[in-house]
């Protein structure tokens, strides 16, 4: 994440590394011999899952070859599934929050992609990567976070090779949303400067990207994030476990807040494919 407040709250996430590892070793597998496909049902902590990311890399265009960066990776999961759907692609987990860089090196290390997946910590609105060093960048759920948009944007479009792409999800602000609304997610779970579809498609001319796709994934995300909420409620003990008392109900209080707004239809959500002109 990319913003210096969304540290404290990706710190309490109650998906995280060692949560991860305790469901995969409660399942009874080796944990001297994990290979990704034990961490997979797990580790996919984005809106739709492991189906979500092979859309957006489908979308994306993403191939073998590729140099790819995952813009705030989290604990890694979409590269890692991806490095195995794509062998000869190399990937970059780039994420602000020092705990889920070091939750996803770990991780790589123990199913044995630490050669595949590089993991950089680091701010998304001044990335450390050579201008044109990039085929692909990908993101999910994260933009939310970023105060300012349009420099996450231009550092993609910098760090592309002409005709690269930059694919990803991100929430969308419905006509109906209230400044009391975007104040309580702010304060709450850190979401800022939400944008409109109109609002991204300004930013995406002025940093020199071209709109090739936009899906509208509103209605899809209300079953998902329902569902996410339900999971979340009964992760209550395993958050306690490893990140100890109050940690969940104060992530849930904030959670449900966001929840209940993408049920009503004033937040919704987008995935959107860019090339760099």
């Amino acid at each position: 994440m990319n913003n210096p407040s969304s540290n404290a709250l990706y710190d309490r996430h109650p998906i995280n590394a060692d949560q991860i590892l305790n469901t995969v070793r409660d399942a009874g597998k080796d944990m001297e011999r994990l290979i990704p496909a034990d961490l997979r049902p797990h580790d996919q902590d984005h809106y739709g899952g492991e189906a979500a990311v092979l859309a957006l890399a489908e979308a994306a265009g993403l191939k073998d070859g590729d140099r790819v960066v995952d813009i705030c990776a989290g604990v890694g999961g979409p590269s890692r599934l991806l490095a195995e759907r794509y062998p000869t692609a190399r990937f970059i987990a780039f994420d602000l929050n020092g705990g889920r860089c070091r939750g996803a090196r770990r991780l790589n290390a123990m199913v044995g992609l630490q050669d595949r997946i590089s993991v950089v910590q680091g701010d998304a609105q001044s990335m450390p990567f050579a201008n044109g060093s990039l085929d692909l960048a990908l993101s999910q759920e994260a933009f939310l976070h970023i105060p300012d948009k349009f420099a996450v944007l231009a550092e993609a479009a910098r760090a592309l090779r002409k005709g690269g792409t930059l694919g990803f999800t991100d929430l969308i602000a419905g006509p109906e949303l209230t400044e009391q609304d975007r104040a309580a997610i702010e304060d709450g779970m850190e979401m800022r400067t939400i944008q409109t579809v109109s609002g991204y498609g300004a930013m995406f001319d002025a940093a020199g990207l071209s709109l090739v796709r936009h899906d509208d994934l509103s209605a899809a995300w209300v079953g998902i994030l329902t569902e996410r909420l339900e999971m979340y409620r009964a992760m209550s003990a395993s958050t306690q476990a490893t990140l100890g008392d109050g940690v969940h109900e104060r992530y849930m209080d904030a959670y449900e807040t966001f929840v209940g707004l993408v049920q009503s239809g004033r937040l919704g959500g987008g995935r959107f494919i860019l090339t760099k002109d």
